[in-house]
């Protein structure tokens, strides 16, 4: 019984299971006070490189992926005196995901667990000071898709949204945690495949709300300081090209 079994996963499993890709994405960061106005905003291009490898049966698939990010895009703010600042942000991360799906006819969905974890790194000029701080954001993606395969090729519209767990932001000026509450956190997008080539553009929408205050207290002057994350916007337009193996 178990040797039957056991060929039968065998059999299913795709012919083309990893898949190496790259992308580019057209990003946007912004942050707002209390009252709705515009602190900051940042925008530019991310690099991304990825790998992800679906393992499949007659009736579920399971696709663990990785990918790192990096890049360099515009800082336009202002210190906290309110002082006009242009600079550079520099960003790297890594993003992680393992997906369970299931394919009903025309329709795809899945679901999973998603952990990622980025740097965001302000540059220092002459009227401000830099400092970085460390993003990390646990959470739980639904996507709900069709797919539609002519001959040697497919065709994939989708839609997810992700439900945020747990979003953390370590600022380096500070020795605080802040907890940025959950937004909005959506993604449209649509591929083609043809033949081992893959092609995929996408939207992505991430709101953080306001975190809660974190009392920092510095010793050295004998002060306290009341620190929190502001409304954070992020929107990405991703376009990838993959290769199946």
């Amino acid at each position: 019984m178990k040797k039957t079994v056991i060929t039968g996963i065998l059999v299913s499993l795709p012919a083309f299971a990893v898949e190496l890709s790259y992308s580019v994405k057209s990003f946007t960061w912004k942050e707002y006070d209390s009252a709705g106005k515009q602190l900051l905003k940042e925008s530019g291009f991310l690099h991304q490189i990825g790998i992800k490898h679906s393992f499949s049966t007659e009736s579920l698939y399971i696709t663990p992926s990785l990918g790192v990010e990096i890049g360099s895009v515009n800082y336009d703010g202002q210190t906290q005196t309110g002082t006009p600042v242009s600079t550079d942000t520099n960003y790297w991360g890594v993003l992680t995901r393992i997906a369970v799906g299931t394919n009903i006819k025309l329709f795809f969905v899945e679901s999973g667990l998603g952990y990622d974890y980025w740097k965001r790194n302000i540059e220092s000029k002459s009227s401000a000071i830099g400092y970085a701080e460390t993003w990390s954001q646990f959470y739980i993606p639904l996507q709900i898709g069709i797919k539609k395969k002519l001959n040697e090729t497919a065709f994939k519209i989708f839609g997810e949204y992700r439900f945020n767990i747990e979003t953390k932001n370590v600022p380096s000026l500070y020795s605080v945690t802040t907890k940025p509450k959950s937004g909005l956190f959506f993604t449209l997008g649509a591929g083609v495949e043809v033949g081992r080539v893959t092609f995929n553009l996408s939207y992505s929408y991430d709101k953080w709300k306001k975190s809660d205050p974190v009392i920092y207290i510095d010793t050295a002057q004998n002060l306290a300081y009341r620190v929190w994350q502001p409304e954070s916007k992020r929107e990405i337009i991703e376009a990838s090209i993959g290769y199946k193996f």
